[in-house]
């Protein structure tokens, strides 16, 4: 298969998958507090990854600090973040606030590797948070500290997304994931409250289980793989579609509500960002060569 038939079909596996983890995680953390709920689902993901954690160390002191920052911004802090957020707000709105995140990834590559941002960048920022306000003020079912927080979650995972770019550890795949698991399921640790979910019923391990399966081993392998084909900023643009597939499924199946104020600043978020990326710039034809 085609390196760009790869980058593609793994991308839309995660927006599938991620989309509808906004509605599986926010039935999940309705039985769960926030923290005990990622702390176990990465606990069992690093458990289920230890085949593949054997076959692949981290063999160098680069690698190991690698995985560490890996581990304790994409998964303590970030996951901390998304559930909590999750947990305080519409499944819609932490969608919508989360395609904030390759704004923030835009911003800090053209800052740091230009020296200068154009002008497209800062007026798609402007929309872009234009539209943060509208969707905080939508937030009747909702909450303006849930909002908040999922705003905090997009800049996290954006943290984590460059950091992946730039640290390139030797470990790859499924033994990535496990061991980024593993130092996040610790991070967590002196937060957790004990709590046995298999005692729980369906309603709290059935979420765990597909987070564990879909989300984590199968959704961000293929992340990861895509950021490290396609660099960090192209990869984050796929993730435009998640925000739709998880405002469709809260509609179906949580019953939240899909207010025109809601939709405005959806819809401004995401022209925001596009704008930003350079979507809507006029691009010249090829010059003519002359004739001689």
């Amino acid at each position: 298969m085609r390196p760009s038939r790869w980058i593609g079909l793994s991308m839309a596996v995660v927006v599938l998958s991620w989309g509808l983890n906004y509605v599986v995680t926010k039935i999940g953390v309705s039985h769960l507090a926030p923290v005990n709920f990622v702390f176990w689902r990465f606990l069992a993901t690093a458990v289920l990854c230890v085949p593949w954690m054997i076959r692949s160390w981290p063999r160098t002191r680069r690698d190991v600090w690698g995985l560490v920052v890996m581990g304790l911004v994409g998964v303590s802090l970030y996951q901390w973040l998304f559930t909590t957020a999750l947990h305080l707000t519409l499944s819609a709105n932490v969608a919508f606030l989360f395609t904030l995140s390759p704004l923030l990834t835009l911003l800090w590559q053209r800052t740091r590797r230009q020296g200068r941002v154009g002008p497209h960048v800062w007026w798609g920022a402007l929309v872009s948070f234009v539209g943060v306000g509208f969707l905080a003020g939508a937030s009747v079912q909702g909450g303006f500290v849930g909002d908040m927080i999922a705003f905090l979650a997009a800049a996290s995972w954006s943290a984590f997304a460059l950091v992946t770019e730039h640290l390139k550890v030797g470990v790859r795949g499924l033994a990535q994931t496990g061991w980024i698991s593993l130092v996040g399921a610790i991070g967590m640790g002196p937060f957790v409250r004990f709590q046995p979910v298999w005692q729980m019923g369906f309603g709290t391990w059935g979420p765990l289980l597909y987070t564990v399966f879909f989300v984590t081993m199968l959704g961000l392998s293929f992340w990861q793989s895509a950021v490290e084909r396609a660099g960090a900023g192209r990869a984050s643009l796929a993730l435009y579609g998640i925000p739709l597939v998880a405002a469709v499924a809260g509609w179906v199946f949580l019953g939240e509500p899909l207010s025109l104020l809601q939709g405005l600043g959806a819809m401004a978020i995401v022209v925001g960002v596009a704008l930003a990326d350079g979507r809507f710039r006029r691009r010249m034809p090829p010059a003519t060569p002359e004739v001689a």
